[in-house]
C-alpha cells in the first residue's frame, strides 16, 4: 500500500524535520550530523500482492502467501538500495516451499555465511526477515535467523 498521496510535502514546518548533533552532542567522531525528527514511527509501504512474473521491490513491506499447490514459489528481489530497509514475511504454511532469490545473483550476508542469493522458507508457520541495503550489490540480514524457519542457498 503507497502513501505517497497522504504525505505532508513541508518540511519546514515545526512538526517534522533535521536536527543537527554535533559531534559533543552524538559521541561519535563524525561531526555535524543531521537526523530526521518529528515523526513518532516511518510508515512503510505494504504489498500483500507479491507475485511470481514481478520482482518485489528493495524497500517497504512485502507478504509472500505461498501457493496453496503442491508446487513452490520463487519470488525475485530487486538489487538493494544502500541504506534501505527491506522487509519479508512468508506465509509458510502452505504446500510448498516459498524461495525468494536476489534478481542479478547479489548476495545475502548473513550469520550462516557469506555467499547466499536466495532464501527459501521451510513450511513453519508466519515469519519475517529484515534485510539492509549494504551496496548495489549486496544485502545485509539482520540476525535472529532460525533454520528451522529459513534456509539459505545459492540456487532454488
Amino acid at each position: 500500500m503507497a502513501f505517497r498521496d497522504k504525505i505532508v510535502t513541508s518540511l519546514f514546518g515545526r512538526r517534522f524535520g533535521l536536527q543537527v548533533h554535533t559531534t559533543p552532542e552524538s559521541g561519535g567522531s563524525k561531526g555535524n550530523i543531521d537526523y530526521l525528527v518529528g515523526p513518532e514511527a516511518i510508515r512503510s509501504g505494504v504489498t500483500t500482492a507479491e507475485s511470481t512474473g514481478t520482482n518485489a521491490a528493495a524497500y517497504g513491506i512485502s507478504f509472500f502467501p505461498g501457493t496453496s499447490a503442491a508446487s513452490s514459489a520463487v519470488y525475485t528481489l530487486d538489487p538493494p538500495v544502500p541504506g534501505v530497509e527491506k522487509t519479508l514475511v512468508f506465509n509458510s504454511t502452505t504446500q510448498g516451499p516459498i524461495y525468494v532469490k536476489t534478481a542479478n545473483g547479489e548476495t545475502i550476508l548473513a550469520p550462516q555465511g557469506t555467499t547466499f542469493s536466495v532464501i527459501k522458507s521451510t513450511n513453519n508457520p508466519v515469519a519475517a526477515i529484515k534485510l539492509y541495503g549494504l551496496t548495489t550489490a549486496i544485502w545485509g540480514m539482520a540476525p535472529g535467523l532460525s533454520t528451522a524457519s529459513f534456509a539459505l542457498s545459492t540456487t532454488t
